[in-house]
């Protein structure tokens, strides 16, 4: 019996990817003064992989890779002025308002006082603090965790934690690495959720291999999955 439900943030409750991809067309923009007609996407991405461990995710991380790859696009040609621009593009990003996708809300009220809710998202605590307060869905939830990177044993950590049995948790998530694989693996059931932009780094090449695994359109799938799990049908 699922008692604990846990939720992605980031493209499974409000859009955020769209951010980064408008953002990236704008740089493109900059360095383009230098270089009509670059795509800057894929050294873009290899500056992101490089600063990773450095500067972990979120929106903190991708400005200083922003300003990085201008740098190395334009041969350090690249002025004060527009790396100031460039700066303020990440700005933006951060105080962007918040946007939910279809369905949360009502999904959120539904399982409310039924499963037990907790919120683990990955990214800047700073960042995710503020874009969970301006969402307005705290409440939703019994716990929040904001974790550095989502592996294994940061949910075996979490889940210890809050003394959640994992084979009684479901994780509903967008991202098959970061959110399905790793619990899949302790022993917890997974539900993903897709998203229409997917960032390269949480590509994957096929669905698990799983009777704890299931695929949903929509967030509002989750409802009848619930309905389902409940009655014993999977």
């Amino acid at each position: 019996m699922i008692d604990t439900l846990a939720f992605d943030a980031d493209d499974t409750l409000w859009h955020n990817e769209h951010l980064f991809q408008d953002t990236q067309e704008k740089l493109a923009a900059i360095v383009g003064r230098y270089r009509p007609g670059e795509d800057l996407a894929e050294a873009l991405y290899d500056v992101e992989m490089r600063n990773l461990a450095l500067f972990g995710y979120g929106i903190k991380g991708f400005t200083l890779s922003m300003v990085e790859a201008a740098v190395d696009l334009t041969g350090s040609r690249i002025t004060a002025a527009e790396i100031h621009e460039i700066v303020g593009l990440g700005k933006a990003m951060m105080t962007a308002p918040v946007e939910m996708l279809d369905g949360v809300e009502e999904v959120l009220s539904h399982v409310a006082g039924r499963y037990r809710t907790i919120l683990i998202t990955k990214g800047d605590m700073v960042d995710q603090t503020s874009k969970i307060e301006r969402s307005g869905l705290a409440g939703h939830f019994d716990q929040v965790e904001i974790v550095s990177r989502k592996d294994t044993a940061t949910y075996r950590r979490v889940f210890e934690r809050h003394a959640i049995e994992p084979s009684r948790a479901l994780m509903i998530g967008n991202s098959m690495p970061s959110d399905i694989l790793p619990v899949l693996e302790l022993g917890g059931h997974a539900a993903h959720v897709p998203y229409a932009i997917l960032w390269a780094h949480e590509a994957h090449d096929a669905d698990p291999v799983s009777e704890r695994f299931y695929r949903l359109e929509s967030l509002k799938d989750l409802k009848p999955l619930l309905g389902r799990l409940h009655n014993g049908h999977s």
